[in-house]
């Protein structure tokens, strides 16, 4: 496992050498990253190579105020010319309990997961995420490993290799194999 010393962008280019490296050697050949304004899935649409399909999942509409979409629709439109898949969703690990947080004050099971995870750092939280909504979703099989990649705020800095699951049947998601992210310790 590699450790960065930085979170953040300046890893997303390193981070997807080696998720690339690792997908090619998945049966899958899948590679599930985290997008939210489209900068990591145009860098990741530059480096993939034939074979390897690209599953970029962005949130949802409306994350930062009503209506609006921050992923760019030019890379969404070159993503899908090419023959990858671009998933707009909802958080699996949030959702509706951050509304429900915001307005009585609570914290529900799922931010509890979610800051459980942050634990282990924020792309990692991000990668578990972002592999319930895609098999939620229907586009990765919950028998089957995965690269997923994640990041702490812009880029990327963190790869995984997941067998997903739904978000229903989170507890029987598995963890592969860690194989980059940004610490502290580093």
């Amino acid at each position: 496992m590699i450790l960065f010393k930085t979170e953040g962008e300046v890893n997303t280019e390193s981070t997807l050498k080696i998720a690339i490296e690792e997908a090619l050697k998945t049966e899958s050949k899948k590679l599930l990253i985290a997008s939210s304004r489209g900068y990591s899935a145009e860098k990741a649409l530059s480096m993939v190579p034939e074979g390897i399909k690209l599953i970029v999942v962005t949130h949802h509409v409306g994350f930062k105020e009503p209506n609006c979409d921050e992923f760019s629709a030019d890379v969404k439109k070159r993503l899908i010319e090419a023959g990858h898949i671009v998933h707009t969703a909802t958080h699996a690990l949030s959702s509706v309990e951050r509304a429900f947080r915001r307005k009585y004050g609570d914290i529900h099971a799922a931010e509890i997961v979610a800051d459980a995870l942050r634990l282990i750092s924020q792309g990692f939280k991000v990668c578990v995420e972002i592999s319930l909504m895609a098999a939620d979703a229907g586009l990765v099989r919950c028998d089957e490993w995965v690269v997923v990649c994640g990041g702490s705020s812009r880029g990327l800095d963190t790869a995984v290799v997941i067998r997903p699951a739904n978000s229903s049947r989170l507890f029987d998601l598995k963890i592969g194999k860690i194989l980059c992210m940004s610490s502290e310790y580093a």
